[in-house]
């Protein structure tokens, strides 16, 4: 359990200040290895960090319910060991979907991801990513785009929980979380 989300929030400041940087062009044609590995660790810790504060209950319940704009692709072959990269007949690329998904649950496939690249655009910079953890991988790969995924770290970051409602559960004993607000939502009467 978290104490406090402030550090673990500008952690997570750092890691997408990282992804804008490792992103460009220019940063992948000096040592293209060690910078793809700086964008996965900062793109996978940023995973982490969200996760670690949606569980803590240190994000509000706009946070926990924030969807982020993904496309999709069914795989059409079996996606296994060793098959798992993003090879052009893996996947059915003619029926791309649009769909939303929580930002929480991305998070956890790219925890769990058992297929993951990153997507390039015609100047060479990373756009975005595809992954599918290992309990879908036969069922759908998620594309997201960079700017997306940027977007949702923003939120996260800016979001403070201003009030909190407990319920006592008798057969757990223990409190649970019921509703969290945050600065956005809060109205107060004059």
């Amino acid at each position: 359990m978290v104490l406090e989300s402030w550090e673990w929030k500008n952690e997570l400041r750092e890691k997408k200040r990282q992804l804008l940087r490792y992103s460009k062009k220019e940063s992948l044609n000096g040592n293209f290895i060690n910078t793809y590995f700086k964008l996965e660790r900062a793109l996978f810790y940023s995973a982490f960090i969200v996760r670690l504060l949606v569980e803590s209950k240190k994000l509000s319940d706009n946070a926990d319910n924030y969807n982020i704009n993904v496309s999709s692709n069914l795989p059409i072959k079996n996606i296994d060991r060793l098959h798992r990269w993003m090879d052009e007949d893996a996947y059915n690329w003619e029926n791309t979907k649009n769909e939303a998904i929580l930002g929480k649950q991305m998070c956890n496939y790219l925890i769990h991801s058992y297929v993951f690249n990153f997507s390039y655009g015609d100047n060479d910079s990373v756009v975005g990513f595809n992954v599918a953890s290992d309990y879908i991988r036969n069922d759908i790969l998620y594309s997201v785009s960079i700017y997306e995924w940027i977007k949702y770290l923003d939120f996260i970051i800016s979001d403070n929980i201003v009030s909190m409602t407990m319920e006592y559960k008798e057969e757990q004993s223990d409190y649970k979380v019921v509703k969290k607000i945050s600065e956005s939502c809060h109205v107060t009467k004059t």
